[in-house]
C-alpha cells in the first residue's frame, strides 16, 4: 500500500465531489479505502457522498465506522444524530447526540440537533435548554433562535417566543421564516389577551338586546365608572397600535411582495426561477395581512358592542 496513491485518490474524490460528479467520487473513494481500510479521509467522503445522494442509511454507515476509527471525535455522532431526525428517529438521535455532547460540550450543531430530537418527542422543556446552549455557544445561530422561539410558542408562552424571533430577525432582517412566525404569534398573544371581556365584571355578560326591548343596564358608581373608562381608553389604545401595524406591515410587506410577484410574472417568459417561492412567500404575507385585518376588525366590533351596553338605558325609564 502507498500512503502517496490513497492520498492521491481521496483528492480526486474530493474534486470529483466539487464537479458534483458523484459517481467519480464515490468509485475513487471505495479505491482508497481498497488500499487502506480505515483511511478517515475516504470513510468522510463516502458518508458525504451518500448523504448527497440522499442514501442516508448509507452515511449512517460510514459516520459509525468512523466513530470506531475515532471514537472521541463528537462531529460523527453528531451527523448520525442529524440523519436520524431526518429519518423521523428522533429517540435514536437523542441517544447518539448525548454521545457526541459526552465528547464535545462546544458543538453547537449537537444541542441544536438534540433540541429538534426532544420538540419532536414533546419533550418541550428539554429542548428548551439544548437551543438555549446552542446559542450560548454561537450566539448567531439563527436557527437555534428560530426553533426555541417555536417551542415556546407549543408552551403557551407567547412572550418568549416574540423575543427568540425577534432576536433571529436581529441577526438576519430579511429571515423571512422568523417574520412570518413572529407575525402569527403577536396575533396569538393579542387573542389570548382578548378571549374575555375586559368589562365582564362591570357589565352583563348577556349579548345586548334589540332595541325594541332594551336590556338593563348594570348601575356603576364613580369609581367603577372610572375603572370602565380605563378600559375603554385601553381598548382605543389597542385599536390605534393594531392600525398602525396594519399599515406598516403593508407598506414592509405586502407591497414588497406585490413587486416582487409582479417582477417574477414579468420574467416569465424567459424563466420559471423563483415563481415558486415567490408565490410562497406571497400565500404567507396574504395571510399574515388577513390575520391583522380580522384582528382589527374584532376590536372595533368589541368597542362597539360594549358601547352600545353602556349606553343602553334601562327599561321602563
Amino acid at each position: 500500500m502507498s500512503n502517496s496513491e490513497v492520498e492521491a485518490l481521496c483528492d480526486q474524490g474530493q474534486k470529483a465531489l466539487k464537479e458534483r460528479d458523484h459517481a467519480a467520487a464515490n468509485d475513487a473513494f471505495e479505491d482508497a479505502l481498497a488500499l487502506d481500510p480505515d483511511c478517515i479521509d475516504a470513510h468522510e467522503g463516502l458518508a458525504k457522498v451518500s448523504y448527497l445522494d440522499g442514501d442516508l442509511a448509507g452515511a449512517i454507515t460510514s459516520y459509525t465506522k468512523l466513530t470506531q476509527l475515532k471514537p472521541m471525535d463528537g462531529r460523527y455522532y453528531s451527523n448520525i444524530g442529524a440523519i436520524y431526525n431526518q429519518l423521523g428517529e428522533h429517540q435514536k438521535a437523542c441517544d447518539v447526540l448525548r454521545k457526541s455532547i459526552q465528547r464535545d460540550r462546544k458543538n453547537a450543531v449537537s444541542f441544536y440537533n438534540l433540541g429538534i430530537a426532544q420538540r419532536k418527542l414533546k419533550q418541550n422543556s428539554l429542548a428548551v435548554s439544548a437551543y438555549k446552549e446552542a446559542i450560548k455557544i454561537n450566539p448567531e445561530m439563527l436557527e437555534a433562535y428560530q426553533n426555541l422561539g417555536n417551542t415556546y410558542k407549543e408552551m403557551g408562552n407567547t412572550q418568549m417566543a416574540i423575543i427568540n424571533f425577534k432576536k433571529a430577525i436581529d441577526l438576519k432582517p430579511n429571515f423571512e421564516k422568523a417574520r412570518t412566525a413572529l407575525g402569527n404569534t403577536e396575533i396569538l398573544q393579542h387573542q389570548k389577551k382578548n378571549s374575555f371581556s375586559p368589562f365582564g365584571r362591570l357589565v352583563d355578560s348577556n349579548p345586548p338586546a334589540m332595541k325594541s326591548a332594551p336590556a338593563e343596564c348594570k348601575p356603576l358608581n364613580e369609581g367603577e365608572r372610572w375603572v370602565e373608562r380605563q378600559h375603554v381608553k385601553h381598548l382605543a389604545d389597542e385599536i390605534e397600535t393594531l392600525a398602525k401595524a396594519f399599515a406598516e406591515y403593508i407598506r414592509h410587506h405586502v407591497e414588497p411582495i406585490i413587486l416582487d410577484a409582479e417582477r417574477a410574472v414579468a420574467q416569465v417568459g424567459d424563466s420559471a426561477f423563483g415563481i415558486p417561492e415567490v408565490a410562497e412567500t406571497f400565500r404567507a404575507t396574504v395571510n399574515r395581512w388577513s390575520s391583522l385585518r380580522a384582528t382589527l376588525k374584532r376590536k372595533v366590533l368589541e368597542l362597539r358592542a360594549h358601547e352600545e351596553l353602556m349606553n343602553t338605558p334601562k327599561s321602563g325609564l
